[in-house]
């Protein structure tokens, strides 16, 4: 799943480079102005928090070593929690935006599980 969002990503910046835009899953927009504006806020707040945490962190906890799988967790956790929030805030009540974002949020889960110190060893060998 982690590879498959990766894809998506990569491929979704490239083509809004070009101009175009992908809301996640797959559906196109002919512009950036198409995404719904619930969309770019969670994407927004969760940038903020992310940041915002691991800026406190790194002060509180100094230059401990944080693996990329890690990021991703926290960020995930991030977009379902306050995907949650902005949807109540703004009254989304369509079915198909609470599928997404319980993708995400069911991402998040895998991620919590991947990032354990356990896994570590199927993503770097020593």
């Amino acid at each position: 799943m982690i590879f498959l969002l990766g894809v998506w990503a990569l491929f979704a910046g490239i083509v809004a480079l070009l101009g175009y835009s992908f809301s996640f899953p797959l559906e196109f927009n002919q512009s950036m102005e198409e995404i719904p504006f619930h969309r770019w806020q969670i994407v927004r707040v969760s940038v903020f928090l992310t940041f915002g945490y691991l800026a406190i962190r790194h002060f509180l906890l100094g230059k401990e070593k944080m693996f990329p799988i890690q990021f991703l967790d926290i960020y995930l956790k991030f977009v379902g929690g306050s995907g949650l929030v902005i949807y109540y805030q703004q009254g989304i009540t369509e079915y198909r935006e609470y599928a997404t974002l319980g993708f995400f949020i069911l991402a998040a889960l895998l991620s919590h599980f991947l990032a354990r110190p356990e896994y570590k060893k199927i993503f770097f060998k020593r």
